[in-house]
């Protein structure tokens, strides 16, 4: 149902989407490092501002409900149940209710902190150089469980996406709508009412359910935070002087 909703006007309206390079030529180090975030920061942002005018849009329509406007015109009831598909909640739109409260579809429609999206991709895809990055697009680690569903042995194949953006955009959906993340969402959500920023470092370990490593994998990915954390900032700062960000 989550991808349904993303065949809505705001995807369709790009006009370019980007295969997994081969990132194995550039030696291992600072120059491999430099390629990656040069990929994945402008893709990753994006992301993260596509999603940030889906919840801008929604915070404006639950104060106009709040001020008495509940007259929802047709679009803006396809618009409600598309982003009720895509954070994976059962709506119920009419021209007078959404059907589900406006907290629990705020809670999922959500921006990430971009260097906890960065880190977790260099852990799951090797630095972008895995199998499943090069073939299938998968720089997390997503598996599917029908045979032929993606690459790899059966039953434990990765799934195959079209673009990275698609398998992106299909990261971002696992964390905003799937159970097994209601911590993440209910921590940010927190964060967020309180004022505070939302910080890798502060949902990383809501992370449990990504990995069966357990808090090795909360200490790899602070370590990756740690150790990468300036040249993210770096590059970020060149691509964005360039006009490489939207």
């Amino acid at each position: 149902m989550a991808q349904a909703a993303r065949l809505d006007d705001e995807l369709l309206a790009r006009d370019k989407t980007h295969q997994m390079p081969d990132l194995r030529p550039y030696p291992a180090g600072n120059q491999r490092k430099v390629a990656f975030f040069e990929l994945m920061i402008p893709l990753v942002v994006a992301e993260n501002q596509r999603i940030a005018e889906q919840r801008d849009w929604l915070l404006a329509m639950r104060k106009r409900a709040g001020d008495g406007g509940r007259d929802y015109s047709e679009r803006e009831q396809e618009r409600l149940n598309g982003l009720c598909d895509q954070a994976n909640l059962p709506c119920d739109v009419t021209r007078e209710d959404i059907g589900v409260s406006w907290t629990r579809l705020l809670l999922r429609i959500d921006t990430l902190p971009l260097d906890m999206v960065l880190v977790q991709a260099i852990e799951e895809s090797g630095w972008g150089t895995s199998g499943h990055a090069r073939d299938a697009n998968n720089l997390f680690g997503m598996r599917c469980f029908s045979r032929g569903c993606g690459i790899g042995p059966p039953g434990r194949e990765y799934r195959r996406f079209e673009s990275l953006e698609a398998g992106i955009a299909a990261y971002f959906d696992n964390l905003n709508s799937q159970r097994s993340y209601a911590e993440l969402r209910e921590l940010r959500g927190r964060l967020r009412n309180a004022g505070q920023p939302v910080r890798a470092e502060d949902l990383i370990p809501t992370l449990s359910a990504y990995s069966t490593r357990g808090n090795a994998y909360f200490t790899t990915l602070y370590d990756l935070l740690r150790w990468n954390r300036g040249l993210m900032r770096t590059v970020r700062e060149r691509l964005a002087a360039n006009g490489a960000l939207s």
